[in-house]
């Protein structure tokens, strides 16, 4: 973060701990079994400590939906959380509430995002350093892929799962992909992939491969860092910041087996992404690490 941003980010911070609403949880009942629903899902620590997951109703705002399972503090009109499950904005060293609306961080507020039927809405407390802004995460797959995409572009055997998940996959061109191989492949034949340019942290991403080696957020936050024995990375790359302008789900290895092998363990499990932000691989498939966290 420059000296600039940080300066301006901090003195926001001041502003919400005076400006904080008061907290309160809504009536709103939760869906049925048989009604459409989306989930809200809170985490801390880059997902390493659960704290809710819970079914709310569509329809409404993020916003609402959060305040329908829990109390939330709030600022800026609504739209920006202060403060929820025991943990809120924090000046030394700062940390904040993140959310991302199906693995693409939000362009706006909480209380503009309306949730739809199969949405999950994924909130993250953590320290700004080196995340203050991360893209797109793979914690909530096969999200986007299934509920926000109207077809996806898959290899296999992602395009095998993401099938079964419920996906409509094509065998032709989508602004929705879920590519695998090694990085200079992927560049390639992708250019969402291609103008990272080996510079994941650059471009706002949880992880990567740079130089050829698989990067990510080291355990706590920070600059994209190498992972030791890592040889494939699972991360997800919004194209825009517009969700709708689709997303490239990238299985990418420092060689084309570390990357099948990845792909298989996700299109086998696909847990091993869950509530992560992006996850490094060995050359067997298993995984070693996840972003911001200790192991995997």
């Amino acid at each position: 973060m420059s000296r600039a941003r940080r300066a301006v980010a901090l003195a926001l911070i001041a502003l919400t701990i005076t400006a904080a609403g008061c907290s309160r949880k809504s009536d709103t009942a939760a869906p049925s079994s048989s009604e459409a629903s989306a989930r809200i899902v809170a985490t801390a620590g880059f997902g390493a400590t659960s704290l809710l997951d819970a079914p709310v109703s569509v329809g409404i705002p993020v916003i609402d939906g959060l305040r329908s399972v829990t109390a939330v503090e709030t600022a800026y009109g609504g739209g920006f959380v202060a403060s929820m499950l025991g943990r809120g904005t924090e000046t030394s060293p700062p940390a904040d509430w993140f959310f991302y609306v199906n693995g693409i961080e939000s362009p706006v507020g909480a209380a503009q995002v309306t949730l739809g039927d199969g949405d999950v809405a994924w909130w993250d407390h953590h320290g700004w350093s080196g995340a203050m802004s991360i893209r797109g995460v793979v914690g909530s797959w096969p999200e986007p892929f299934v509920h926000l995409a109207p077809r996806v572009s898959a290899d296999p055997p992602l395009a095998g799962a993401l099938r079964a998940a419920g996906a409509t996959v094509v065998t032709g061109a989508s602004i929705f992909r879920a590519r695998v191989g090694t990085d200079a492949s992927l560049a390639a034949r992708d250019a969402t992939w291609r103008d990272i340019a080996g510079d994941p942290g650059g471009h706002h991403l949880a992880g990567g491969i740079a130089s050829g080696r698989v990067v990510l957020i080291p355990p706590g936050g920070g600059a994209l860092a190498p992972v030791d024995g890592a040889s494939a990375v699972a991360v997800l790359v919004p194209v825009s910041a517009t969700p709708d302008d689709g997303a490239l789900l990238a299985v990418a290895g420092v060689d084309a087996a570390a990357a099948r092998a990845a792909a298989a363990t996700i299109a086998r499990d696909p847990g091993v992404l869950a509530e992560r932000f992006a996850v490094a691989f060995d050359a067997t498939g298993t995984p070693v690490q996840s972003a911001g966290r200790e192991g995997p």
